[in-house]
């Protein structure tokens, strides 16, 4: 969510990622100042790496994939769904379950309700 309760979809993040590439700016940083973030003391940032780009945008746009598929899906089954927000990291990071490394591998932490992926 970004301030005012708005959502960043497919366009939003292909537009982040413009905005970094003219800016030389880290699109995920970019994102976090969007949603009021900021780095959290002891997370290392991601490395700004161009070679990375399509990665983030292949996994940004499955995670939109499949959260348009339950957000159709939950609702004709008595549920809703609640968007998860994605964090790319390097090495290390903390959520709101905990500290998290590399070897933990991608998770999702209700507490937070993010998807981290390193």
């Amino acid at each position: 969510m970004l301030p005012g309760g708005g959502k960043l979809g497919l366009g939003g993040i292909l537009l982040i990622v413009v905005i970094s590439l003219v800016t030389k700016q880290n699109p995920l940083a970019l994102l976090g100042a969007l949603e009021g973030g900021g780095t959290t003391a002891g997370v290392e940032a991601p490395i700004n790496d161009p070679a990375e780009e399509r990665e983030i945008l292949f996994v940004s746009s499955v995670l939109d994939s499949t959260q348009q598929l339950w957000s159709r899906l939950l609702p004709s089954l008595g549920g809703n769904y609640r968007d998860a927000k994605l964090v790319v990291f390097r090495d290390r990071t903390s959520s709101a379950c905990g500290a998290a490394q590399s070897a933990t591998g991608p998770f999702y932490c209700p507490g937070d309700e993010k998807v981290y992926i390193d």
